[in-house]
């Protein structure tokens, strides 16, 4: 492993069209459901670049995309999420010595730094930082806020359902809390309670701006 020269920020992965600037990832890199690269532009201006593996690559795809980020001098985020496919692991190989990101199941690969989380809440976030950089070295953060119900004795799970109008401060994992009728308590982020957070982490972060819109509207919603 290497260091990577990471600016210690947020950066935001959005669409390519909108993806500008030194702390801007683009989006939409990979495969075709054939396994062909899908050959877009690369992203002038941007800091780096989010590859997914929702398609498999076959041969020829997994060469045009050797060829394609080979010439990309920026961040190379492998966003991948399906079981290790060995011609991903060779794509990867293949860019030894370049600023690459993977998840945890491919840190044995040659990188720069690990992508981790998000965090879901339940246990310490500033622990859970620790565990993972000792772990992992050199990170960086899925910032995804979070939006969670809480049942004592029970682990957290994704609340998908409407918010409260308003919340109240929880200082341990730093977001607004409310208590429901039925006991449980919803855990959930602002803008400010989850940048907040990412700027106390101390690592480089990504948040999706579609993250980032919702967190936007949800608090227009709350202004009474």
């Amino acid at each position: 492993m290497w260091v990577l020269s990471m600016k210690t920020c947020v950066y935001f992965a959005e669409n390519r069209e909108f993806s500008s600037g030194p702390t801007h990832l683009a989006l939409g890199y990979g495969f075709h459901p054939t396994g062909l690269w899908r050959n877009l532009p690369l992203p002038a201006g941007a800091a780096g670049l989010v590859v997914d593996d929702r398609f498999a690559p076959d041969r020829r795809g997994a060469a045009a995309a050797r060829l394609a980020l080979s010439a990309w001098e920026g961040l190379v985020i492998f966003d991948f999420e399906r079981p290790r496919q060995p011609l991903l692991a060779e794509l990867i190989t293949a860019l030894a010595g370049r600023e690459v990101v993977l998840p945890p199941a491919w840190a044995g690969l040659p990188h720069g730094a690990v992508l981790i989380g998000p965090w879901r809440g339940g246990v310490s976030f500033a622990n859970w930082l620790q565990a993972q950089r000792r772990r992992y070295g050199q990170v960086i953060l899925d910032g995804a806020p979070l939006r969670h119900r809480a049942v004592p004795g029970r682990a957290w799970v994704a609340w998908r359902g409407s918010l409260p109008a308003r919340g109240f401060s929880c200082p341990g994992p730093g977001c607004l809390h409310c208590r429901r009728s039925d006991g449980s308590v919803l855990f959930w982020d602002t803008r400010q309670t989850l940048m907040a957070r990412l700027e106390a982490a101390d690592v480089p972060s990504i948040v999706f701006r579609s993250d980032w819109d919702v967190l936007e509207e949800e608090e227009a919603d709350a202004i009474p």
